[in-house]
């Protein structure tokens, strides 16, 4: 069996700014992530990426009862058994590799369901927002899977070691507020209000200079361009748009570039 989800790119306007929005869309198995789905994610970060108006990107699933459930257990046996893993791992590496290194900050929006694969692809955002009612398990042991070594990388990150070694050597379920209490999740709000919450912090972000948070990105990835990067914000017109706006006591207005 194969999954007929797909995962779509729809563009908003905060802040005089593009958000771009990735949303995993296969309602019907609580937006569990096919094969092919991981596939098209590298292609719609990379527009993304090449539309120099956007300023965020927010990854979010269909409908309110799930996140994602994880990687759909009904291909598992065609491209996750055996020699054919490989494959499988690779494509799903390139997901969230891609979501990872997107020019601009990305924000994971959750509601109800976020397991295995969904907690890798919302690890591989910047910032999480749940909603009360999210739900988080990183269950391989249940299933009998390697978990990859990118994923528990990004899950000890994140974190700490001690409650990543937890979830997967127990594989339980965490409410929202557990994961808040770990640092899975940055807040956690009212299910009715968590679309708001999440529109005012991309808004935030949408304001702020795109040089100096390319560069904290970078620094807090430890990437080696980092340093290269924050130089060049003493160099930028966003650094004179900024001192100019705090002259005139007025909010800046930065160029994305």
């Amino acid at each position: 069996m194969t999954s007929t989800g797909r995962v779509r790119l729809e563009m908003d306007r905060a802040a005089g700014a593009t958000v771009a929005t990735l949303v995993l869309d296969d309602p019907t198995r609580r937006n569990a992530m096919g094969r092919a789905m991981y596939a098209t994610i590298p292609d719609l970060v990379a527009e993304v990426d090449g539309n120099p108006d956007v300023r965020v990107l927010v990854l979010r699933g269909e409908g309110p009862t799930a996140f994602c459930a994880g990687s759909d257990i009904s291909e598992f046996r065609a491209h996750r058994l055996g020699d054919a893993h490989p494959g499988y791992e690779e494509v799903e590496r390139r997901a969230t590799d891609a979501l990872a290194s997107c020019r601009v900050p990305v924000v994971a929006c959750i509601r109800g369901a976020c397991m295995g694969g969904g907690i890798g692809l919302a690890l591989a955002a910047d910032l999480r927002y749940a909603a009360a009612d999210a739900v988080f398990s990183v269950p391989p042991g249940r299933l009998g899977i390697g978990y990859p070594l990118d994923a528990a990388e990004r899950l000890v990150a994140v974190v700490g070691r001690s409650s990543a070694t937890e979830l997967l050597l127990t594989a339980r379920r965490l409410g929202a507020d557990e994961a808040l209490r770990i640092g899975l999740v940055h807040e956690v709000v009212p299910a009715d209000r968590l679309d708001e919450v999440v529109a005012e912090r991309c808004t935030t972000i949408a304001s702020l200079a795109p040089m100096t948070l390319r560069a904290a990105r970078a620094a807090l990835a430890g990437r080696p361009d980092a340093a290269a990067l924050t130089d060049a914000c003493f160099h930028s017109a966003d650094l004179v748009e900024g001192i100019t706006a705090f002259e005139e006591s007025r909010r800046p207005e930065f160029d994305n570039r």
